[in-house]
């Protein structure tokens, strides 16, 4: 275990870590570090790997070469059983919140707590009310989660992330459709976990004013690697032109003309046809850029799974997310696991619920 006494030792460390899927790099000798007790702030368009990033960090998928440690730990030898362990140091917030929809904010946060550990009802539930009084949610610890707003759902979601006192969380969108001032509250509280718990997190966001106000750094993702990563006013001084496009929301800088004809279709490139490709770029007069790199593209998660699966049918399909009871291990990052993922690995992301 690594010594979290100071600030500088690292909580999670890719090296030259890589992973094909399909035919299609996602992550190219992909390399960089965590701090402990900072909040990382990851970006980067939709569909280039990020979440697949947080897969291969949680064991859920093994990279194709590379070397990923958490802790200290290197995970990519580990056996299923140290898997689980392992991932107990993680607590996870998605995007909905992922709230049972059957169960109370308390039985919500109580949930890792019964099927982890062997404390007492009295115990569980002094825990249960502290980390609900984290998140200023104790007085509706008896409301199901369709009696509450979106801003409380994540607030109860992180609460939960938190039972079993993990010492990293993973954030996937967290402020994504919230109010400003309810995603302030959220950013708010992530600082908090920050300064006042040493908690180390990493963050993926879209929300370019929350990144600035919570993250210590920010990296930014393209082509399966980090282009840049710096402190918030160094990435907004970024002279990298994809930096530059994504942070502005692409009023300025600029991608190529085939990544981003697939960030305005919202396909990735190696699903369009060379007619489609065509059409795209004339009716949104691109503009011309430096050459594609040959291998990679924009890919969604879902399309990459569909992808190495070789399912055509299946990768053309709209995938829909849902929201409700999670498995008893760590859950997916994703709407559905990706085919190369660890065979032995949970599912992480909640069922329908009923």
């Amino acid at each position: 275990m690594t010594d979290r006494s100071s600030a500088d030792q690292v909580a999670v460390h890719f090296e030259h870590v890589s992973k094909n899927l399909g035919g299609r790099q996602i992550l190219d000798d992909l390399s960089f570090d965590v701090r402990e007790g900072e909040t990382f702030v990851i970006i980067g368009y939709s569909g280039t790997g990020k979440s697949v990033t947080l897969r291969h960090m949680v064991g859920l998928m093994a990279p194709d070469q590379g070397s990923i440690r958490v802790d200290g730990d290197e995970i990519t030898t580990m056996s299923r059983k140290e898997l689980e362990i392992m991932r107990r140091k993680f607590g996870v917030l998605f995007q909905s919140g992922a709230l049972i929809a059957w169960l109370t904010l308390f039985e919500n946060v109580e949930l890792p707590l019964l099927e982890h550990t062997r404390m007492s009802r009295k115990k569980r539930a002094e825990i249960v009310q502290k980390k609900l009084e984290i998140v200023n949610l104790w007085q509706d610890r008896d409301k199901y989660p369709a009696e509450i707003s979106g801003g409380m759902k994540k607030r109860a979601g992180l609460a939960r992330a938190l039972a079993l006192d993990p010492g990293l969380v993973l954030y996937d969108e967290p402020t994504s459709g919230l109010d400003p001032v309810i995603a302030n509250e959220i950013g708010k509280l992530i600082n908090d976990l920050r300064d006042n718990h040493g908690m180390t997190q990493i963050v993926v966001t879209h929300d370019m004013e929350s990144a600035y106000d919570i993250a210590d750094r920010i990296a930014m993702f393209y082509h399966g690697k980090m282009i840049q990563i710096g402190t918030p006013e160094e990435i907004q001084a970024s002279t990298i032109p994809e930096v530059q496009h994504f942070i502005t929301g692409g009023k300025e800088g600029q991608v190529s003309r085939r990544s981003n004809t697939a960030i305005i279709r919202g396909v990735a490139p190696g699903m369009l046809s060379q007619r489609s490709v065509q059409a795209a770029e004339a009716e949104t007069a691109v503009a011309t850029a430096e050459p594609e790199q040959d291998g990679y593209v924009l890919l969604s998660e879902e399309e990459a799974a569909a992808a190495a699966n070789d399912s055509p049918t299946e990768r053309d399909l709209p995938q829909e997310e849902t929201e409700g009871p999670i498995e008893s291990e760590l859950p997916s990052l994703d709407p559905e696991e990706s085919g190369t993922a660890r065979d032995e690995a949970p599912s992480l992301e909640p069922e329908t619920e009923p």
